[in-house]
């Protein structure tokens, strides 16, 4: 892999970070100046973000109802009403957050229509749609169940783990990844720690991550500079 392949896997949360204009302006140079795949931020800075992030490749990912620190559930036409805002902002991609309160009712099927709902509905703004999946208090079984079911949605990606709780082991991710289509991708949730689980976890399908992009980044750089970075092969023992 090339530094450039691995700033491509790399999300930036600016959400981390004080909410000041400089720290906004700073992290998105940072992402451009990196070349990572896209900046994370909370829906009320996403104008100011977007504006610094015209014309380049870094994407602007957000969540409809994020606020103060909590996800809350939108009814379908306040969830379409204001991803389409947001959309005008400049967000290019919005997830949804399902855990198992969501999940639970109906099997599903409620929250999966009102996924497939906001894929339509963003398809004319040429923004994707994502779903944050909250496997804390999921068993395996209702993990790969909720996949295969948000596979069939239109999203592009579905991001594994746990919103506050646990990390998610790579049993899970590897069951994630069996059980969604190729089309669509995955990402882990839990801040990589090492370059080491990224290039791993890559060989077991995962193709976006959280972490500390510079120090990631400069692991990377360190390591190219001595010999080639690969990723290993699928489904031998770590």
């Amino acid at each position: 892999m090339s530094l450039g392949e691995v700033a491509a896997r790399l999300e930036h949360r600016l959400y981390a970070a004080e909410q000041t204009q400089q720290a906004l302006r700073d992290g998105c140079a940072f992402a451009v100046r990196q070349g990572l795949s896209s900046v994370i931020a909370l829906p009320e800075v996403v104008p100011t973000v977007a504006g610094h992030l015209t014309g380049t490749s870094v994407g602007v990912v957000t969540i409809p109802g994020w606020r103060h620190g909590d996800v809350e559930p939108l009814a379908t036409a306040a969830l379409v009403a204001e991803a389409r805002r947001l959309a005008a902002d400049g967000a290019t991609d919005l997830g949804m957050l399902a855990g198992v309160d969501r999940l639970s009712a109906d099997d599903g099927h409620g929250f999966a229509d009102d996924v497939s709902a906001l894929v339509e509905a963003m398809q004319a703004c040429d923004v994707r749609v994502r779903v944050v999946l909250d496997t804390d208090g999921l068993t395996p079984q209702a993990t790969g169940a909720a996949c295969e079911l948000l596979g069939a949605t239109g999203v592009w990606l579905v991001q594994g783990g746990s919103w506050r709780g646990a990390r998610t082991g790579l049993t899970r991710i590897q069951l994630m990844r069996d059980a969604l289509p190729d089309g669509v991708g995955l990402k882990w949730t839990f801040p990589l720690r090492s370059l080491d689980s990224m290039l791993i976890c890559m060989a077991e399908g995962v193709d976006l991550f959280n972490g500390d992009p510079q120090s990631l980044l400069k692991d990377a750089a360190r390591r190219i500079a001595t010999g080639p970075l690969v990723v290993p092969v699928s489904g031998v023992d770590y």
